[in-house]
């Protein structure tokens, strides 16, 4: 079974909760009962004090015990006054033999070791303290001439104690149910938007892209269903990329193989075919294996990009030069078009790392696109200059342009602005999806400028 996070946060709060209460319920108990302790023992050494002053002044030791008799015989405490020798001189109350022999033994043992003036009679029961005893010795001239002690009963303080300890016993159980209480009551409002993002995320993994999480709120959880709404975007994008991904290349591939094996079928079914016949079949089954040939390399070549499986090999280029050397590469389509093309560089010896072949086949995208889409005795401009750290490379043409509302769209791979143009001048569709990630893969970036009837350019920023 799996444990709940709602359960999980309880949990953890409720055992932080009796720690922290048990710690402050002990050590609000023993600051109490140190605070009194030492409040008692202040008292108990001024009241001797007070009766050692009287006698060490001159005052009768008869008028002395008189004032404590009447003092303290109606209070649980007993005051005894020892001679030099521990011999009971007067007391407050009656005492039993015992009692007393414990008191001169005690005495005696706290001068002779020269003990503690106050002491708290241990009876072994935990956080309690029955009695407290106390010696002052009495001086005259520099000479003793007895000792006060006494023991005084702290029975109040036990009760003190005992109600303490319920009272506090009852405010720290009081805040443990108001803290488990808050806690589930919050630990439902986080939880109840993460189960409503679970079940969210279960329906998007069963393919439901449509499906709509409403929760915005501001913080970590509103973040997340945010994350999931853009993930869902984007997995729907890839859907549907997939989906006209795979309607395009079926298109792209069915009407080469359409053409081969109707031209095939017409050669095996006819008796006899004439040398002429048999040539120009011949030719349109060899141009549709080359379109179908060019099809799968571009295919296969965008796929290794994408997945990251081309490793570049560069080299600092001359990148006039380079550019000259593919301008020549194509000066058959350019005459064939009687296009014009022009190389201008902003300065001489611009060089940049590449690979001249791999980026070379970008850029041979890029000028048979503008010738292409370019009339005859057209123009192609390709400006090369340096900027901020930079090489640009512009391929600019006077051609039939894009739509505005078409250039985000033409990265994609299959794209075709003008879907009515011939098979012969559209090409495979993937030529600028690989060009993208060609500069791309050089840790550059190419944009894309158009205006309809006036031309594009095509900009490489490297």
């Amino acid at each position: 079974m799996k444990k709940k996070l709602s359960n999980k946060i309880t949990f953890f709060v409720l055992g932080i909760l009796v720690i922290v209460i048990s710690f402050m319920v002990l050590f609000t108990y023993h600051t109490f009962k140190n605070f009194y302790k030492g409040q008692l023992s202040i008292e108990v050494i001024e009241e001797l004090a007070t009766f050692t002053k009287l006698l060490e002044e001159g005052i009768d030791e008869s008028l002395v015990s008189r004032l404590i008799i009447e003092k303290d015989t109606q209070r649980d405490i007993y005051i005894l006054y020892f001679n030099e020798n521990f011999n009971l001189i007067f007391s407050s109350h009656q005492l039993e033999a015992e009692k007393l022999k414990n008191y001169q033994k005690w005495v005696a043992m706290q001068v002779d070791d020269g003990g503690e003036q106050v002491h708290y009679v241990d009876t072994g029961m935990d956080f309690h303290i029955p009695h407290v005893w106390a010696y002052q010795s009495v001086e005259r001239n520099g000479v003793i001439e007895g000792y006060f002690f006494i023991d005084r009963d702290t029975g109040d303080f036990e009760k003190a104690k005992q109600q303490l300890a319920i009272l506090l016993l009852s405010m720290g159980l009081f805040t443990l149910l108001i803290g488990v209480l808050l806690t589930i009551y919050l630990t439902k409002v986080i939880s109840k938007p993460l189960i409503t993002i679970g079940k969210t995320t279960r329906e998007i993994a069963k393919g439901d892209f449509d499906i709509q999480l409403s929760i915005s709120t501001d913080d970590e959880v509103g973040q997340l269903a945010e994350d999931i709404r853009e993930m869902t975007k984007q997995l729907k994008e890839f859907r549907d990329s997939k989906r006209e991904f795979i309607s395009h290349i079926s298109h792209d591939l069915r009407t080469p193989v359409t053409y081969i094996k109707g031209y095939s079928a017409i050669m095996r079914d006819l008796p006899e075919i004439n040398e002429a016949d048999l040539r120009r079949n011949l030719d349109v089954i060899y141009n549709e294996s080359k379109r179908i040939e060019s099809l799968v390399t571009d295919l296969f070549q965008l796929t290794k990009l994408e997945e990251g499986r081309i490793v570049l090999e560069k080299e600092l280029t001359d990148i006039t030069l380079w550019i000259e050397s593919i301008i020549a590469s194509r000066q058959l389509m350019l005459d064939h078009q009687s296009i014009t093309c022009h190389v201008t560089a902003s300065s001489e010896n611009i060089k940049a790392s590449i690979d001249p072949q791999r980026l070379g086949q970008a850029v041979i995208n890029l000028i048979e696109n503008s010738i292409r889409y370019t009339p005859k005795n057209g123009l192609i401009n390709i400006r090369i200059r340096e900027e901020s750290g930079r090489v640009i490379i512009e391929i600019e043409d006077n051609g039939i342009g894009i739509p505005k509302e078409e250039l985000p769209k033409i990265w994609q791979r299959f794209y075709r602005v003008d879907k009515a143009r011939s098979r012969d001048r559209a090409g495979s569709g993937l030529g600028l999806a690989i060009v993208k990630e060609i500069v791309e893969l050089h840790g550059g970036q190419v944009n894309v400028k158009s205006t309809e009837g006036e031309g594009t350019v095509f900009s490489l920023s490297l």
